[in-house]
């Protein structure tokens, strides 16, 4: 398929999804009070808190599961109440459409983008709310990035005062809001609900990401009861201060008990959309330690460097270090790109860390493990549970048994989707006969959004 054909489908699919998901997440033709919309019931609609994960290889209700959390708590906002919601990619229609509607029935809605696209989705905005940042409403794309001189604006920030039964309200995650984030890719978003501190916390760095001027503070470290949250850029990172190598290190492969890790042994698992450079082969370096010290870990990635992959697969006392690929060519495109995806950016730690034998992290937001996942406007969010780790892990072991495939001499088993045919024709030497010569995979093109 050529890449205008291709395009015309990509587009069709998505005025497809568009409509079905009207179907999913019905409109809602009430003024966001908190009833049921034509049912009687006087029960709140609430947010569903916890960890929700899409299927892009799923039907349509999989594919959508994330957006439809983030559509019901937009459908839902109280009157003079805020929404507020910092994110990379931004081209859904109907997430626009709902913002417009909560606008009218008295919602303040404030929304910020990176300046790498300017889709029909945030015309809409733009022309619905205007972009004065001193007004109550408004939607602004920030000129690189928004707290950082360089860069971009890649965290997913979606904030409500008050919607439904709920105040302060946090989703975040790897989910932008794009129809591929939810057809050719796997992404994950935490919902948490009446946690006011949390809420201030991500508050005040939308505050900071408005002004549009480098933050005083670029690289920060926040803790409060129950999270830790790391903000970038972090201006001059090295392996002895990166904020994934001060997050693994406390690891100890031994002594986790009270229902965490794995017999005994701390349990690992590693969902990573893009790992490379030299920061990504020193994280992949301190996991294989850990592997080789008795930890229980797995790691899955989409694009994945020479230099992680080499170091992950030099064998240990252990074997080597299990992991998987996920990332997939499904279609026979001029470009041979990889169209089917994890785009999450999630680590999970149960068991013994630092002082604490039973310690249950779930780390997850918007920094690729990459040289540009430190340099712009990105976040590390830790999340503290059983339950969340639980939930995760549950999401991993899908995309690990039923979404993956092994990479070197790791376990099975293995997805092996009908690869297409997707050989081109040149010209033999000198006879003019024509050979054909398989193109290899390349992450390029429409399905890639450069992060």
């Amino acid at each position: 398929m050529g890449v205008r054909a291709k395009l015309v489908a990509l587009l069709g699919a998505l005025a497809l999804t568009g409509s079905l998901m009207a179907a999913v997440v019905p409109a809602q033709a009430g003024d966001g009070s908190d009833a049921s919309a034509g049912s009687g019931d006087k029960t709140p609609w609430m947010p569903d808190t916890g960890g929700h994960f899409n299927d892009p290889w799923g039907p349509t209700e999989s594919k959508f599961r994330i957006e439809k959390q983030i559509v019901s708590a937009i459908q839902h906002a109280r009157k003079g109440s805020k929404i507020q919601i910092a994110v990379y990619s931004f081209d859904r229609v109907n997430v626009a459409q709902a913002l417009l509607n909560a606008h009218k029935r008295g919602v303040q809605v404030q929304v910020l983008h990176n300046d790498h696209q300017y889709t029909t989705a945030m015309k809409m905005l733009k022309r619905g709310l205007g972009t004065n940042r001193g007004h109550q409403s408004w939607d602004y794309t920030c000129k690189t990035g928004c707290r950082s001189h360089q860069g971009v604006l890649h965290d997913k920030i979606y904030l409500f005062e008050h919607t439904g039964g709920a105040k302060d309200v946090v989703m975040t995650g790897s989910a932008n809001l794009t129809g591929n984030a939810a057809i050719h890719q796997f992404n994950d978003l935490l919902i948490k609900a009446d946690d006011p501190d949390y809420y201030r916390m991500m508050l005040k760095l939308f505050w900071e990401l408005k002004k549009d001027k480098q933050a005083v503070r670029p690289y920060e470290h926040k803790e409060i009861p129950g999270y830790q949250l790391w903000v970038m850029p972090h201006p001059r990172n090295t392996i002895k201060n990166d904020p994934m190598m001060d997050i693994l290190r406390p690891v100890q492969c031994q002594g986790a008990n009270d229902g965490t890790g794995t017999s005994g042994r701390t349990k690992i698992r590693v969902s990573m959309h893009s790992w490379n450079g030299e920061r990504g082969t020193y994280i992949a370096r301190r996991l294989r330690n850990l592997y080789a010290q008795g930890c229980d870990v797995r790691v899955m990635w989409a694009l994945g460097g020479s230099g992680m992959k080499d170091v992950l697969g030099r064998s240990t006392p252990r074997g080597e270090a299990p992991r998987h690929a996920d990332g997939y060519n499904t279609d026979c495109d001029e470009l041979h790109e990889v169209d089917m995806y994890s785009h999450q950016k999630y680590l999970t730690i149960s068991g013994h860390y630092g002082d604490d034998r039973s310690a249950s992290y779930v780390f997850t937001g918007s920094s690729n493990w990459t040289p540009s996942g430190i340099s712009g406007d990105e976040l590390i969010l830790r999340a503290q549970g059983p339950n969340l780790v639980k939930q995760w892990n549950k999401n991993f072991d899908f995309i690990w048994n039923q979404r993956s495939r092994p990479v070197g001499a790791s376990p099975g088993p293995g997805y092996y989707p009908t690869p297409p045919n997707c050989e081109q024709t040149a010209p033999a030497a000198r006879t003019g006969a024509r050979a054909t010569q398989p193109d290899p995979l390349r992450f390029s093109g429409a399905y890639w959004e450069s992060d």
